[in-house]
């Protein structure tokens, strides 16, 4: 598998940052279908990719249990920062300028 990733990569001029890649495994909803709990390790031009059960991509969390929880919490972090940032940058203001 890996050697043909390595190969389209090559005709198409793409190139693979080992460093940066990660693989996931979705977990399904029902425990009654999981059919495996460990995986063989997915290697890439020599370099073995590592598993992880949440990473960002593109400004999102993407977890492997199908949950948005963690983005979620992460936009309501960041809405509660700019928040303050207004209320800290208009406090002094007058009452009819605001």
């Amino acid at each position: 598998m890996s050697v043909r990733c390595v190969q389209q990569s090559i005709a198409t001029d793409l190139s693979l940052n080992v460093h940066k890649s990660v693989c996931m495994v979705f977990r399904p909803r029902e425990r009654s279908k999981v059919v495996l709990t460990s995986f063989p390790c997915f290697n890439v031009g020599g370099n073995s990719l590592h598993y992880v059960s949440s990473f960002k991509y593109l400004g999102h969390i993407i977890a492997d249990c199908l949950r948005d929880n963690a983005d979620i919490q992460r936009e309501m972090k960041n809405m509660f920062v700019r928040t303050n940032i207004l209320e800290r940058k208009f406090a002094k203001c007058y009452k009819t300028l605001k």
